[in-house]
């Protein structure tokens, strides 16, 4: 089957884009000059000449509010929400916003789709995390704004340093390591490495040789190395900062409907 048509409702502005993130116009203006704003899919060269985002930016904005709200700087922010976007739209296709929970059994009381039969009166494209939150919201009564949920995907960074995934409410389903054969309780994912405009993001994969580790034992033994450091850089941390990347973007969604519905009025 094609791929529907892109439609008004799916695209999104700058401005949206920024209030969804819960972050001031001129932050997110500043961080489309520095080369650190969500991928547009249009740069605004047409006619209207605005930049236009889709689902994935609204997602990737979010990201970078979460982490602004957390206290991290603007820039590093972005840079680390940039790596979460690339990474998990190479191998998932978009950031979780774990809006799929609520069409299963146990979110979902009534058997079949939660807003009922599939409406024919909406070009609907699942690959947009819009129209799975807009039926969700508005077709359902099952969906709860603001509210963590089962499958959320947590991210923790301690000692402004050590970035490591988890889900929430599966911390008993360990999270297996290619390297030693074992489960780990946290993913291992990035390393910040500086602070303000010159701060890194180091994916952990980029500081090994090689991820062949069955050819390469001394990769696979530094990634051992890594990963105890990463997770017992986790628990031994002064500090351990805490987001919900998923309800972060179940939110974003909330706030860009709800400014479109104050400007209807």
């Amino acid at each position: 089957m094609a791929r529907p048509g892109r439609t008004a409702a799916e695209v999104f502005t700058s401005r949206e884009v920024a209030i969804a993130a819960g972050l001031p116009p001129r932050n997110f203006a500043l961080l489309v000059d520095q080369g650190l704003a969500p991928r547009p899919t249009s740069d605004g060269s047409g006619k209207a000449g605005h930049r236009t985002y889709d689902s994935a930016g609204v997602a990737h904005a979010a990201l970078i509010g979460a982490l602004h709200l957390a206290g991290f700087e603007l820039l590093v922010s972005a840079r680390l929400a940039a790596a979460f976007a690339d990474d998990y739209g190479a191998s998932h296709g978009r950031l979780p916003s774990n809006l799929n929970a609520y069409v299963r059994s146990e979110l979902n009381p009534n058997k079949g789709l939660p807003w009922g039969e599939m409406p024919k009166d909406l070009p609907l494209d699942f690959e947009q995390d819009y129209w799975l939150h807009y039926l969700l919201r508005n077709r359902s009564t099952i969906y709860r704004r603001g509210i963590a949920i089962r499958g959320d995907c947590i991210i923790d960074i301690a000692d402004h340093a050590f970035v490591l995934t988890h889900m929430l409410g599966l911390e008993k389903i360990k999270i297996f390591s290619p390297a030693s054969g074992e489960g780990l309780p946290a993913s291992p994912d990035y390393r910040i490495i500086g602070r303000g405009p010159s701060a890194r993001i180091v994916p952990i994969h980029e500081e090994v040789d090689s991820l062949d580790f069955q050819i390469d034992p001394k990769s696979a033994e530094k990634m051992r190395r890594l990963e105890r450091e990463y997770i017992d850089g986790r628990k031994d941390a002064v500090t351990v900062v805490q987001l919900n990347l998923s309800l972060a973007i179940r939110n974003a969604f909330d706030r860009l409907q709800d400014d479109r519905e104050k400007k209807a009025a």
